[in-house]
């Protein structure tokens, strides 16, 4: 990991590398990823033990009956359980990130729930970090983690939690600078370092957070 100009990123970023390295009780703990799994709804918990990313978010989509709330919600819930399965299962842990990202890049879910989406690309960020997963699909990785730092950097969004929203951005940033991401995906450390250089300038986030500028800007390397 290269030495950040700003201490308070470096300590932040090295925490959610500890978070997604680690032994972790979202890892750890078998019968806690259980609990979490088995308090999904029958349909939304058949998809994500199936991987199906398109069945995960169809699933969200007709149990909220269009209530963007009650969609970030089960996004919510179908991201944390998918934490769970890094260790087991990542393709279906990635699977299950890519749809609660994609639910919650949604501008009404958006507007009703900031907190939950942010939750979400959060969750996001630390599954696609992950090595098990990256081994697994690492051209997935890289779209998984474009989104999860646009989401977090939507000005609502990020106003609910910007040290969550930084961190967003350093767990992405290292997923699509990892060798087998850019090998799969050599397009994304670009479009991530994009994101994250607008959002450093970006006047709602900076008024959100005076630190922002710096703690954006210290996850690039400095020649960029």
């Amino acid at each position: 990991m290269k030495l950040l100009r700003s201490v308070g990123v470096a300590f932040l970023v090295s925490t959610a590398f500890v978070g997604a390295y680690g032994t972790t009780a979202a890892f750890a703990q078998s019968a806690g990823q259980s609990a979490g799994i088995a308090q999904l709804p029958p349909a939304l918990r058949a998809a994500l033990l199936a991987g199906n990313s398109n069945a995960i978010q169809q699933a969200i989509q007709t149990l909220s009956g269009g209530n963007a709330t009650r969609a970030a919600s089960l996004a919510q819930q179908v991201a944390a359980a998918a934490e769970g399965l890094v260790q087991t299962n990542p393709q279906a842990a990635l699977a299950a990130a890519q749809a609660a990202v994609n639910v919650v890049s949604n501008n009404p879910v958006q507007t009703s729930a900031p907190a939950t989406a942010n939750n979400v690309a959060a969750i996001a960020a630390r599954i696609v970090v992950h090595p098990n997963v990256i081994q697994v699909a690492p051209a997935q990785v890289a779209q998984v983690a474009t989104q999860a730092v646009q989401v977090a950097t939507s000005p609502v969004v990020y106003q609910s939690n910007p040290t969550a929203s930084i961190q967003v951005a350093a767990n992405s940033y290292a997923a699509v600078t990892n060798s087998k991401v850019v090998s799969a995906s050599p397009d994304a450390a670009q479009r991530v370092t994009l994101v994250i250089r607008q959002a450093s300038a970006n006047s709602e986030l900076n008024g959100a957070n005076q630190a922002n500028s710096a703690q954006m800007s210290a996850i690039l390397p400095q020649d960029q």
